[in-house]
């Protein structure tokens, strides 16, 4: 059993031009305007939403349905897009709230540390990016950090690297720039939230099915321990009080990926590198049930969503 949700964020577009959500959605990050279930508010120029967990597949692509017809109708005329950079004009940046970079950190779960945010790129030019995190919860993660770090990497693996093939967003790579880098995460109470991933996998229910099933898929391989094949840890060292007490010591240091090369996979979705990413195909095909492999293939045949006929908008 998990809960499965998300805060996309989107961008507003009006007779072709793109618009700062600030004004137009009545909400902010800190009281935020409340649909039944769902909350609508801005974030920096983004319009960002959060969706009501749902507990099965079913439920979960009803309640985004919802969430976005609703959405949809609080910012008309303006319309909801799924791209995920876009260089905005001067004047959509003039309020101060477009000049805030977010300020709830994020981590890596390869080394273990916060991730630096890149405030002096994103206050040097007009490029705004837009996330599609995904809000995993359930139990075990909510009792063992460790098994975090294990479900971002694995998913990484198991979703990070195909979406380079599935996104055929084409500022998705302008984004990663700045965010959405592999590992990225943070650990909210009821589990973990992926943060690499942009929005291009919300364009339709289709996709969102598929990534539910993925999710799934890596929670059952973590809880039964199967990452364990591919990754180890020394707890005797994590847990001894004279490793933390060496100067140079790192808690990543007792993390050691013994069944690929951790490294070129981080690069490879950190540059969206499709040469080196197909390196990861046969792994991901050798571990993942065929009905799941034989979907991914299929969606990399995709080649464009209408979001609004999609989710019947």
């Amino acid at each position: 059993m998990f809960s499965f949700g998300s805060d996309p964020e989107f961008m507003l577009s009006k007779n072709g031009k793109f618009f700062s959500a600030i004004g137009i959605v009545p909400g902010d990050k800190y009281e935020r305007h409340e649909i039944g279930q769902h909350q609508y508010y801005y974030d920096n120029v983004m319009a960002e939403c959060a969706i009501a967990p749902g507990k099965n597949k079913k439920a979960t692509i009803k309640n985004f349905q919802q969430c976005f017809q609703q959405f949809s109708k609080l910012v008309s005329p303006y319309k909801l897009v799924v791209r995920a950079s876009q260089n905005y004009s001067e004047g959509q940046l003039e309020h101060p709230e477009a000049k805030k970079i977010g300020c709830d950190p994020e981590y890596c779960a390869y080394n273990l540390c916060k991730a630096e945010a890149p405030e002096k790129e994103f206050l040097s030019n007009t490029l705004r990016t837009a996330g599609g995190h995904i809000h995993l919860g359930c139990e075990f993660l909510q009792e063992d950090e460790i098994s975090c770090y294990f479900v971002i990497r694995m998913l990484d693996l198991f979703l990070g690297v195909p979406s380079i093939f599935i996104d055929k967003d084409r500022t998705s790579s302008a984004r990663r720039k700045l965010y959405g880098k592999a590992g990225r995460f943070r650990k909210p109470e009821h589990g973990v939230e992926y943060r690499s991933l942009g929005n291009f996998w919300l364009s339709s229910p289709e996709l969102v099915g598929l990534v539910y099933d993925i999710c799934e898929f890596t929670l059952d391989f973590v809880k039964n321990k199967k990452h364990l094949n591919y990754w180890s840890v020394d707890l005797d060292q994590l847990n001894s009080e004279d490793a933390w007490a060496e100067e140079d010591f790192t808690p990543a240091s007792c993390h050691q990926c013994i069944g690929y090369d951790a490294s070129e996979l981080q690069n490879v979705i950190n540059t969206s590198d499709k040469v080196n990413a197909r390196k990861f195909t046969k792994l991901i095909n050798k571990l993942m049930p065929l009905q799941l492999v034989n979907r991914l293939k299929v969606a990399e045949g995709f080649s464009h969503f209408d979001f609004y006929k999609e989710w019947s908008l």
